[in-house]
């Protein structure tokens, strides 16, 4: 008769502990979807002198955008979900030269984008600071412009931050492998052919022909292509077929562009 007590105890132990752990508060499951709805894209970045120090109060924005903020006491800048893609960011303020940056925005992960002002030589007048501030304003809309294009037509840009990362010892080993078109490199020159089958401005249909390279709004031949650094340069455009490009001239000869961008500014 004392046999079946040690199984009604389990039986017992079993429910009690049932019941206890449905008692206990489950954690909440988070789903992918609610996941992706608290993660905020951001761009993000400071602005610094030349001598390093953080600056305040300068206005940042994105070229051919309505996105605009100003650094904080750190000169640390943020703009909230910028749109995706090849962007051109501008810093700007009284006194100083406007700089800008073309950069890639990506998703899911903080971008930064660091940059730097350097004053205007002291013997220019105000008018004068504002007339370039101006100017250099309108230069970003135009490469803005550029880049809107570079996306439509299925082209590249090389940031500098890509070009120092790839470390090519020429142009031609940088644009090399970009779809669209042939790069060969011969005596103390750069030849890039057009693989579209797209025909240069005005010559006959369905003709292969060379790209045309520039140096900011200056042509290059092919030797001049070749002379250049890459690492010392700001950014490289290759658009592999004809496009109306904002400020450089057409040759009927030549389809598509190679734009190489200096440090000038």
């Amino acid at each position: 008769m004392s046999r079946p007590m040690p199984l009604l105890r389990a039986s017992l132990c079993l429910l009690l502990g049932a019941t206890v752990a449905e008692a206990q508060p489950r954690p909440r499951a988070v789903s992918p979807d609610a996941r992706s709805d608290v993660r905020t894209d951001m761009l993000v970045g400071t602005v610094v002198d030349a001598i390093g120090r953080p600056m305040a109060d300068v206005e940042v924005y994105l070229a051919r955008t309505e996105r605009s903020t100003r650094t904080d006491a750190r000169g640390v800048w943020r703009v909230l979900n910028p749109p995706v893609g090849a962007h051109v960011v501008v810093a700007r303020q009284f006194g100083y030269v406007p700089y800008m940056r073309e950069v890639i925005i990506g998703t899911g992960t903080p971008d930064s984008v660091d940059l730097l002002l350097r004053r205007y030589p002291t013997t220019l007048s105000p008018v004068e600071v504002r007339a370039r501030s101006n100017r250099s304003a309108a230069e970003a809309d135009v490469v803005a412009d550029r880049l809107t294009q570079l996306k439509a037509n299925a082209g590249r840009l090389f940031t500098r931050a890509q070009i120092l990362e790839q470390k090519p010892y020429s142009l031609a080993e940088l644009i090399q492998g970009v779809p669209g078109i042939l790069v060969r490199r011969g005596q103390g020159e750069i030849v890039a052919t057009s693989l579209r089958g797209g025909a240069a401005i005005g010559g006959g249909g369905g003709s292969q022909c060379e790209l045309q390279f520039f140096l900011d709004i200056t042509p290059l031949d092919n030797a001049g292509a070749a002379s250049i650094d890459p690492l010392s340069v700001r950014s490289v455009e290759v658009y592999p077929q004809n496009v109306l490009l904002p400020g450089l001239p057409q040759r009927a000869d030549k389809c598509g562009f190679i734009v190489v961008n200096s440090l000038r500014r």
